[in-house]
């Protein structure tokens, strides 16, 4: 039985001919995108290059690198299978949920820390490996936000930014299971990012502040999890809220089971 946590505009398989979702009038139900530009991880641009030569793209998609086999076969499998035994969330957009972090109200710009008691022991070894790649090495990960995504949900996410008031200037996201895509638009430009099994993409600069980003439901072939470790942003780090980052962080740094 599919478990659904879609409200507002969000919808999945198992909603999406539900009085709440055909009253919105929207055109929720759009047609996969096939104009696209694809993205070289080799060269880490969508702009013409050896891998792709006849590419028609002028508009760069900057500030998004893919790192392929971040983690081995082995690993991935340890890996999921902690996650798998803590307890999944229905979310929306036909996704299932596991959130460590502070939880937050963006619109009152409210936290509360009571339930956060740290980031989970299991990817310990995953956080250790990202201040080894050159651009993470001084990232210190305070949320970490488990994804599932399963094409029999016809789980997506629509595009989007990521909030800026909390979270700072790089996401990281490991993309275990299987292999998938992540859409990128600015004004009439599209690329498309590939995101081998086991792989991590991070984006910062221009890919995480002009061009919004989605997975694309055509896109979620088989079960995915997805990993996505947060930072915080300079206003907790340096700005008025600061005691609190300085909080967050002492309690991000434990590891809990």
């Amino acid at each position: 039985m599919t478990v659904c946590g879609c409200k507002g505009v969000r919808y999945c398989s198992a909603c999406e001919s539900s009085d709440r979702v055909l009253s919105l009038k929207l055109d929720c139900f759009t047609q996969p995108i096939n104009d696209f530009h694809k993205f070289c991880v080799h060269c880490t641009t969508a702009l013409p290059c050896s891998h792709n030569p006849s590419s028609t793209c002028t508009d760069d998609l900057t500030g998004v690198s893919v790192y392929l086999d971040f983690i081995s076969e082995n690993e991935e499998v340890e890996l999921v299978a902690n996650i798998d035994n803590s307890a999944w969330q229905p979310s929306q957009s036909g996704r299932l949920k596991q959130d460590y972090g502070p939880r937050a109200n963006y619109k009152k710009q409210k936290l509360k820390l009571d339930k956060f008691s740290g980031l989970p022991a299991f990817s310990s070894f995953l956080r250790d490996r990202l201040n080894q790649v050159i651009i993470l090495k001084d990232f210190i990960p305070v949320e970490q936000c488990n994804l599932q995504y399963h094409p029999d949900q016809g789980s997506s996410i629509d595009f989007h930014f990521d909030d800026t008031w909390l979270w700072g200037e790089r996401l990281v996201i490991v993309n275990l299971l299987s292999d998938s895509c992540m859409l990128f638009n600015y004004q009439d430009e599209y690329v498309k990012v590939p995101l081998p099994r086991r792989s991590m993409i991070v984006m910062r600069g221009e890919g995480r502040h002009r061009w919004k980003h989605a997975i694309a439901r055509e896109d979620i072939v088989d079960r995915r999890i997805s990993v996505t470790f947060r930072e915080l942003s300079e206003l907790f780090l340096k700005g008025d809220r600061k005691e609190e980052g300085g909080e967050i962080i002492r309690i991000a740094a434990n590891f809990v089971n």
